[in-house]
């Protein structure tokens, strides 16, 4: 059986969105593919693979092969995002190794949010000194993402500092 289900996750949640789909498995339905915020399931053993995102900074075949090298499988992709599971071995599952590697994740994930928040508020700013009818709805997108990614930043600035402190 199978089982659509239509839901967002904001840019900087993926750590919300990879616990959900855990949530799911453990309550049977396993990710089979994903879309814009669309997520088709297909029941099977509870809680058999845990789920995983990543953003990537480029499409890496030599990088899937190794996880896939390790177990890991890529369940589907969505513009940078790739979705991963692995059988659930009963450690969690974990991506980064290392607080370098968190880092620059983050930082991916940083620069895509400014960028298209930073996009935005331009275009607001230019549509403002036009009269656009958009600008309203650009000012407050960019916005919205600029501000919704400052939780993520400081999260990032204090693991950093952290970092530091034990070199």
């Amino acid at each position: 059986m199978n089982k659509v289900v239509h839901k967002a996750f904001l840019l900087w949640d993926w750590e919300k969105e990879a616990a959900w789909l855990n949530e799911m498995s453990r309550q049977g339905w396993q990710l089979k593919r994903v879309g814009w915020c669309r997520y088709e399931f297909e029941q099977g053993e509870p809680g058999r693979w845990q789920y995983q995102l990543e953003m990537l900074q480029k499409n890496d075949p030599d990088y899937i092969a190794f996880l896939e090298d390790t177990g890991i499988q890529v369940v589907g992709k969505l513009f940078s995002w790739v979705y991963l599971r692995r059988e659930n071995d009963g450690t969690p599952f974990e991506l980064f190794s290392d607080t370098d590697s968190i880092l620059r994740h983050m930082d991916r994930v940083l620069t895509v949010c400014y960028v298209i928040g930073g996009v935005n508020l331009f275009l607001g700013g230019t549509n403002l000194i036009g009269g656009f009818p958009h600008t309203l709805l650009n000012l407050g997108l960019g916005a919205l993402i600029c501000l919704g990614a400052l939780p993520l930043a400081r999260r990032r600035h204090k693991l950093a500092q952290k970092r530091k402190m034990q070199e």
